[in-house]
């Protein structure tokens, strides 16, 4: 996939997430004892008019639907219909802040007439991003040069272009933020599988043949893994086979009886969890374990305490602000006090104080609202898109198979299976033992 359809591709999958979002608020509406959330519909409103002022027009229509109507006549009338729905986007969301303003005012009256208007227009953005998806990108893929390309990409992905480069893209992702700490618990959306990184890439951590116990009870047996630089690597199972004590024995917590763990080359089977940390090797544990009565930024801060470096450790704390705005907003707040989204973005952003060559994420999705899971997933995947390399432990099979390029299954200690997160997501046993179907 080209850089720009990339980035128009995740843009779909948040607008997409934001329908779902609505549908939600929709159907909760007509209740006279639950006051529909006012802030909660501009917000999302918000971030679709910024989405039509800054992406529809001066970058889909400027370079992408240009390009596409040069090459070839085949996506005329397609093309037509993408840009009247463009044109009317902006009085349709007009239309709908008034109604909401109203029907807010004099709730419940007014519900049923916004229930059936936001019922419309979710559909429209839904076939509109369907439409786009399975038939425009796949015209364009076949039809487009690589100078057409070329020109569409330098466009979209310009860091410096003030309707959509970093500043505008950090704008965003600070409303999704805020779009996702406000929203009802029962909504969510599925995940896309990313392209794998290459098996070509070097290994990073090679687990070979190990063995762990607790007293008699042998809690691991012959695990063999391995984890390629850049890599996504999932490790599924049910609770008790194992998958929390292979990631505190690749730490240095939990002793190992057998076997050898080395990283980057070097055998570190019997280094001190310091030594690895040095070496490069963080970990988010599993319940997040943050330091409660400790400031968000004072538990960021611990995150780096091996290094020295204080003007790349505050530039990093911003990075770590600009990928979870809501930690910014909450930054003098007790850690403690957060919720249990907040504080897994927060314990995330800890271990990445650290500048980690290997992140090791225990369980990230446990005990989370469907939504929130969805936004440490993909924070999960813009680290890997940045060239992170992450090794995920997961309950929620599907999430994780959904986003990793290699992933191992653990059943009582052993790893059973092994493939990329694409096919053990269609592999029988594993879609009945951990898929449900």
């Amino acid at each position: 996939m080209t850089a720009a359809l990339e980035i128009i591709g995740n843009e779909h999958r948040s607008m997409w997430q934001l329908t779902v979002v609505l549908d939600e608020l929709r159907k909760q509406l007509g209740q006279p004892e639950q006051k529909p959330d006012a802030e909660l519909f501009g917000l999302i409103l918000d971030y679709i008019e910024q989405y039509i002022e800054r992406v529809h027009q001066p970058k889909e229509e400027e370079f992408l639907y240009r390009a596409v109507l040069d090459r070839t006549s085949e996506g005329n009338e397609m093309i037509a219909q993408f840009q009247r729905e463009h044109a009317a986007s902006p009085e349709i969301v007009a239309r709908l802040r008034a109604q909401l303003k109203s029907m807010v005012q004099h709730y419940p009256e007014g519900a049923a007439e916004f229930q059936a208007a936001l019922e419309e227009y979710i559909a429209l953005l839904r076939s509109h991003i369907m439409k786009e998806e399975n038939e425009l990108f796949p015209l364009a893929r076949k039809i487009l040069t690589d100078v057409d390309w070329d020109e569409i990409n330098t466009a979209i992905t310009d860091s410096e272009d003030p309707l959509f480069g970093d500043t505008a893209r950090a704008e965003f992702r600070s409303l999704m933020s805020r779009i996702v700490n406000q929203a009802p618990e029962p909504v969510g959306f599925g995940l896309v599988t990313p392209e794998p990184v290459a098996e070509a890439h070097p290994v990073l951590l090679s687990v070979e043949n190990l063995s762990s116990h607790y007293g008699r009870i042998e809690a691991l047996r012959g695990v063999t893994i391995e984890v390629r630089q850049g890599q996504l690597v999932a490790l599924v199972g049910a609770n008790g086979a194992g998958k929390t004590t292979l990631l505190r024995a690749i730490s240095g917590v939990q002793k190992i009886s057998g076997g050898m763990v080395s990283f980057a080359g070097q055998d570190i089977t019997h280094s001190r969890p310091d030594q690895r940390v040095r070496l490069g090797i963080c970990q988010v544990p599993e319940g997040r374990q943050v330091f409660g009565p400790l400031s968000v930024e004072d538990n960021l801060r611990l995150g780096a305490y091996t290094r020295s470096d204080k003007r790349e450790i505050e530039e990093d704390m911003e990075q770590m602000y600009a990928m979870f705005p809501i930690l910014k907003q909450k930054f003098k707040q007790a850690a403690g006090t957060l919720s249990g989204g907040q504080q897994q973005m927060l314990a995330m952003a800890r271990a990445l104080m650290g500048r980690p060559k290997l992140l090791l994420l225990d369980e990230p999705s446990m005990g989370l609202a469907p939504l929130l899971i969805q936004e440490i997933f993909n924070a999960i995947i813009s680290l890997r898109e940045h060239g992170k390399t992450v090794f995920l432990v997961e309950q929620n099979a599907q999430a994780a198979l959904s986003i990793a390029d290699r992933a191992y299954v653990i059943e009582t200690g052993e790893t059973v299976l092994s493939g990329t997160g694409a096919e053990l997501l269609v592999n029988e046993q594993v879609k009945s033992a951990y898929l449900g179907i």
